[in-house]
């Protein structure tokens, strides 16, 4: 009876294809969750990245707040500093000027005696206006160097002030480029910070549908495999009633 050969045969196919199915939906479900969990690690890797990245900015605004404040104390020390050298400045111009006022005075003293001095005609007259005139040279010697000494001391504090000013122009442009840096650094952590939120939020949606399609995966192979099992248990009943029927 070849209807019959046929038929068998063509179950015999049917259960190939059946098995080959079964072989192919086995383990269908781990490689579902293999996938979820590289996934979650290349996910949870690239969190770890920007986590990473976050306290990299931190620390770098922290260096140059403290990079920041160090240059405002010294620019605020030397300011003090050259606030100082000109009150110096100013009471030695003041000084200077009462002792130049000083000498003036003497000199003009001096330079009367001297011409009484020429004219006295008494010898002890003379000697005694001389004897004036020496102590007076000795006086105005002093104030000649305490003039000169304030006029060094004027000009130290002048360079003084100079080299201060110089440093504080340095000093404020070193720390505008260092607020530029802070600023920059502060917009870059706030974009790191709003895009962690943003993956935190998408990670946890992506856990719960990688679950789901997990639950799901797992049951279409439990339901799979059980189907594909009761089709296998009828044509195998049907191929021993086809072997019974020829016996």
């Amino acid at each position: 009876m070849p209807g019959i050969n046929v038929s068998t045969e063509a179950l015999a196919k049917v259960k190939a294809a059946l098995n080959d199915y079964n072989a192919d939906i086995s383990g269908f479900a781990a490689r579902v969750e293999k996938h979820i969990s590289d996934t979650n690690k290349s996910a949870e890797l690239e969190m770890q990245k920007t986590e990473r990245q976050i306290e990299e900015s931190i620390e770098k605004i922290k260096q140059l707040q403290a990079k920041i404040n160090r240059l405002t104390d010294e620019i605020n020390g030397m300011a003090y500093e050259v606030g100082l050298a000109k009150e110096k400045i100013e009471a030695a111009k003041n000084h200077l000027a009462v002792k130049q006022d000083e000498a003036e005075r003497l000199r003009e003293k001096i330079a009367d005696l001297e011409k009484m001095a020429a004219n006295a005609e008494n010898p002890e007259a003379r000697a005694s206006i001389l004897e004036q005139v020496s102590k007076l040279r000795d006086e105005l010697h002093k104030v000649e160097m305490e003039i000169s000494r304030l006029q060094d001391d004027i000009f130290k504090l002048e360079d003084t002030v100079t080299q201060l000013e110089r440093r504080i122009k340095e000093a404020k442009y070193e720390k505008a480029k260092l607020d530029d840096s802070l600023r920059a650094a502060e917009k870059r952590l706030e974009r790191l910070q709003n895009k962690y939120e943003r993956m935190k939020s998408a990670f946890a949606k992506l856990k719960n549908h990688m679950g789901e399609m997990l639950s799901a995966a797992k049951s279409f192979e439990t339901r799979a495999f059980s189907e594909t099992e009761q089709s296998l248990g009828g044509i195998d009943r049907c191929i021993e009633a086809i072997d019974a029927y020829l016996a």
